[in-house]
C-alpha cells in the first residue's frame, strides 16, 4: 500500500511540475498582433513594414543606430573610414547563425552583393562601387563618392546580413529564414502567425523571454479586443479613438510613441490629370488636413506640411502651408479642363481602417472641387505589386523610417531611378530634384546637406507629386504583464529580446 502511495505521489510531483514548466515556458512568450500580413520574410526583398517589423528580430545588420541616431557597430566589431569613399569593417568573431554557422566575411559581402540585386534594398546600397576581403575578418567597403547618409542606411533591417551557405543551398529564406538576430522562426504557416523561439546562442545574450508569437488581425477593434481578452501582449497602431479604453483598462498600458512616420497621399503623375502640376496642387489645396487630423486622429500629432516628418535630420518645417482653400482649388480645376469633367480617380489603399477613413473624406474633398473618385480596398501583397506597376491614379500610405536621416525618404520617394518597386510610386522624375538629391548624399557638411534638403522639399511642395497629411503619434497597448519594454527612439526599431512577461497579481 505504502509503495502505491508512493509510487502515486511521484506520478503526481513529475505531473505537477511538468505541467508547471509548461506553462512557465508557454507564458514567457511574448504575442504581438499587427495589422498586415507580411509578404515574405525575407528583408531584402520588400521594404515594407510588416515584413521589417518581424525581420529585424530574426536577422542583424553590420551597424546600427544608438538612442542619438548615431551609428555604431553591430555585427561589425568596428569600423573605420580609410578616406571620404573607403570604410573598413571588422567582423565580430564567434557570430553564430541559427543553423550553427559562423559568421565570416564571406556571408557580408555575399549579403551586400545580394542587397544590390534586389529592387527593394538596392536603392540604399546605391553608392557601392566595390566590396573586397582584405583579411580574414576585414571587409572594405568603397564607394563611388563620399555619401553622407551611407552608414545609416546600412542600418535599416532591409540591410540584414545572411548566411551565404544556406541560400546557396537552396533553402528558401523568404518562409524559413536563418539569421544571427535573437529569435529563429519554427513556423511560418499562412503568414497569419508567425512562431519563433529564442536563439540561446545570440551574440547579445539570450533573451529574457521564450519566444515571440506574432499574430496578424488585421481590424483594429478585434486587436483592440485580443490585448483585453489577454489573447496577445502588445498591439501596435492603437486608434486615437481608443486611446482611453486602454488607459482605463487596469490591466494594460498605453504608450504614446514619437514616430517618424508621415500620412501620405501619393499621386501617379502618368495619370491623366495628375500629370498636371496644376491639378496636382488643386487636390492639395482641397484635402481637409485639419478635418482629418481631428475626425480621425483626434489631434494627435499635427499637421505635415512636408513629406519629411520634423524628426528626421533634414526637415525643413517652415514651408508655406497650403491651407485649405476650395475656391481656389475649383478654379484651377475649371481653367485647366475648361470645364470638362476629369475621369474619375482611383483612390488605392490597403485594409488598414484609419487608411479607409482618410480615403473617405478625400473622396468627399474631391467631390467638393468637381473630381470624382472611387475607393479601392486591395489586399496588402497585391497592394505592393499593383502600385509598383502604376496601376492606383492616388494611393494612400505611411512612410515609416527606420533612420534619423533624410535621405532614405527623397532617395527612395522623389528619385527617379528609385522609379516602381524601389519606392518611388508617384512615377515623378524630375532631373533638378534628381540633382539635388545626388548633391545632397554626397555632401558631408550637415549645414550645406540642410540647405540642399531646404531647396529639395520647396521643390516637392511646388510640384505635389505627393501631398503630406499627417505627422502621428503612436499608440502602443501593452499587457501589465510585459516588463522592459523598448524601443530605439532614433531607428523606432524595438527589442523584444529584453522583454519578460510576469503573473500580475
Amino acid at each position: 500500500m505504502k509503495n502505491t502511495i508512493y509510487k502515486f505521489f511521484t506520478l503526481f510531483l513529475i505531473l505537477n511540475l511538468f505541467f508547471t514548466t509548461s506553462f512557465s515556458k508557454e507564458n514567457n512568450i511574448i504575442i504581438v498582433a499587427q495589422g498586415s500580413k507580411p509578404k515574405s520574410l525575407d528583408p531584402h526583398t520588400f521594404n515594407e513594414f510588416p515584413t521589417l517589423g518581424i525581420t529585424e528580430h530574426i536577422f542583424n545588420t553590420l551597424v546600427t543606430l544608438n538612442d542619438q541616431g548615431i551609428p555604431v557597430p553591430e555585427l561589425a566589431k568596428d569600423f573605420t573610414y580609410l578616406s571620404p569613399t573607403e570604410i573598413l569593417f571588422t567582423i565580430r568573431d564567434n557570430v553564430k547563425f541559427h543553423n550553427g554557422e559562423i559568421l565570416n566575411t564571406d556571408d557580408v559581402i555575399f549579403s551586400l552583393e545580394r542587397m544590390m540585386e534586389k529592387p527593394g534594398s538596392r536603392v540604399i546600397l546605391k553608392d557601392i562601387k566595390n566590396i573586397t576581403k582584405t583579411k580574414d575578418n576585414k571587409v572594405l567597403i568603397t564607394l563611388y563618392e563620399p555619401s553622407a547618409p551611407f552608414l545609416a542606411n546600412l542600418t535599416l533591417p532591409i540591410a540584414a546580413i545572411m548566411n551565404k551557405k544556406y541560400i546557396v543551398e537552396g533553402n528558401n529564406v523568404a518562409l524559413n529564414p536563418v539569421g544571427t538576430g535573437p529569435y529563429m522562426v519554427t513556423n511560418w504557416g499562412d503568414g497569419d502567425k508567425i512562431v519563433m523561439k529564442s536563439f540561446n546562442d545570440y551574440f547579445k545574450g539570450k533573451p529574457k523571454n521564450d519566444g515571440l508569437i506574432f499574430k496578424i488581425i488585421t481590424e483594429n477593434t478585434s486587436r483592440l479586443a485580443a490585448l483585453e481578452t489577454g489573447e496577445v501582449d502588445i498591439i501596435y497602431a492603437v486608434s486615437p479613438i481608443d486611446f482611453q479604453i486602454v488607459e482605463k483598462d487596469p490591466n494594460l498600458n498605453l504608450l504614446h510613441k514619437t514616430t517618424t512616420t508621415t500620412e501620405l497621399m501619393v499621386l501617379n503623375v502618368k495619370k491623366p490629370g495628375l500629370d498636371n502640376k496644376n491639378i496636382r496642387k488643386a487636390i492639395h489645396l482641397a484635402i481637409d488636413k485639419s478635418g482629418i487630423l481631428e475626425a480621425i486622429f483626434l489631434n494627435k500629432g499635427s499637421i505635415a506640411t512636408s513629406p519629411i516628418n520634423p524628426n528626421i535630420f533634414g526637415s525643413y518645417q517652415n514651408l508655406p502651408l497650403l491651407n485649405r482653400n476650395l475656391k481656389e482649388a475649383k478654379e484651377i480645376v475649371a481653367n485647366e479642363t475648361k470645364n470638362k469633367k476629369l475621369a474619375p480617380l482611383k483612390i488605392w489603399t490597403s485594409e488598414n481602417i484609419i487608411r479607409v477613413q482618410i480615403a473617405q473624406i478625400i473622396q468627399a474633398n474631391l467631390k467638393e472641387i468637381g473630381i470624382e473618385s472611387n475607393i479601392e480596398i486591395v489586399e496588402w501583397g497585391t497592394f505592393l505589386k499593383k502600385t509598383s506597376e502604376g496601376a492606383h491614379d492616388i494611393l494612400l500610405t505611411t512612410w515609416i523610417l527606420g533612420v534619423s536621416d533624410i535621405d532614405t525618404v527623397v532617395t527612395t520617394l522623389f528619385h527617379s531611378n528609385s522609379i516602381g518597386a524601389e519606392g518611388n510610386r508617384s512615377f515623378y522624375s524630375n532631373k533638378k530634384l534628381d540633382d539635388l538629391i545626388d548633391l545632397a548624399r554626397s555632401t558631408t557638411d550637415s549645414k550645406k546637406r540642410k540647405f540642399y534638403y531646404q531647396e529639395i522639399q520647396e521643390l516637392i511642395l511646388e510640384e505635389n507629386p505627393i501631398i503630406p497629411i499627417v505627422y502621428k503619434i503612436d499608440g502602443i497597448g501593452i499587457s501589465k504583464k510585459i516588463q522592459n519594454f523598448e524601443y530605439n527612439k532614433a531607428s523606432m526599431r524595438n527589442y523584444y529580446e529584453n522583454m519578460k512577461k510576469v503573473d500580475v497579481k
